[in-house]
């Protein structure tokens, strides 16, 4: 892929890295302000994050990045393991000369964070986590009967994802729509355009990961910056039950903790205007 740099937004542009044999592409703000690095979730991509990155400029220089596999960077071929995405990210934070950033995520944009942390010690200044895909031991992933049923969810979702990205814009939009009544449109034609840009590779593997959450505490043990974790309730469809809380908190030092009642996974989609306020909040807390 070629580097480039056009103008999406009033004062965004967009661009590629070179980072762990692969193009991986974002999206900048800009500015000379704290760097705040967004991770998006699995099957979506930079621009789901527009809503929050409108919220941000005004104070923070955010960059949102398109993981392997997703929205206009590289392929993993394959290879979606926990260690190649934190170092794609490593090496792309390092190419963009980024000194300390706040990272964070949602889902798996949130457990790469954590992996990153973990990892390369060194490069985040601080971490949020929006509902990262943590469960306890022998927990599924979604509140239901049995892991089978867990992994049966994941598959379901991915054959979501695989018609929606052969479907019509128009038809994919009334499909959204039903899934996701409350979303706004700038919402779901983010999520539309996110699921026909992933790669088939990446649904292939994610249909068949068998716990996509192997190490994370391992990982949580090694995170020593400031850290926000944002959770719904399991019952509206979060992931992260109050167990895991706990467990996050007696692992990683000073863990802030906010419980969004009534949430489910995409926090800042359903309760946008409280997940915003808390985000600001740590942000302006812990920016240098």
């Amino acid at each position: 892929m070629k580097n480039i740099r056009e103008r999406t937004f009033p004062d965004w542009f967009d661009g590629y890295d070179n980072a762990n044999g692969l193009s991986i592409h974002y999206y900048r703000t800009g500015g000379d302000k704290p760097p705040v690095v967004l991770n998006h979730g699995a099957m979506d991509d930079s621009l789901c994050w527009t809503p929050v990155g409108k919220e941000l400029e005004r104070n923070f220089d955010v960059i949102m990045f398109d993981t392997r596999g997703h929205g206009l960077s590289e392929s993993g071929k394959g290879d979606y393991s926990p260690e190649a995405r934190a170092k794609d990210l490593a090496e792309a934070i390092n190419a963009l000369g980024l000194a300390k950033p706040i990272v964070g995520g949602h889902s798996l944009g949130a457990e790469v964070s954590m992996r990153l942390a973990a990892l390369y010690p060194d490069i985040p200044g601080a971490l949020f986590l929006e509902d990262p895909p943590i469960a306890m031991p022998g927990e599924p992933v979604f509140k239901i009967e049995s892991e089978k049923q867990g992994m049966d969810v994941i598959k379901m979702l991915t054959r979501i994802v695989a018609l929606v990205k052969i479907l019509p814009v128009f038809s994919g939009k009334i499909l959204a729509k039903r899934l996701m009544p409350d979303y706004s449109d700038e919402e779901i034609l983010a999520w539309i355009h996110s699921k026909k840009r992933v790669d088939k590779d990446f649904l292939d593997f994610l249909a068949a990961e068998a716990d996509p959450h192997a190490g994370i505490f391992d990982a949580a043990k090694r995170i020593k910056v400031p850290t926000l974790l944002m959770y719904g309730d399991r019952e509206a469809g979060a992931i992260v039950s109050k167990k895991v809380v706990q467990e996050l908190g007696l692992l990683i030092p000073g863990l802030q903790a906010v419980h969004f009642e009534g949430a489910n996974h995409d926090i800042r989609r359903s309760e946008f205007d409280e997940y915003i306020n808390v985000l600001k909040a740590f942000l302006n807390k812990t920016a240098r």
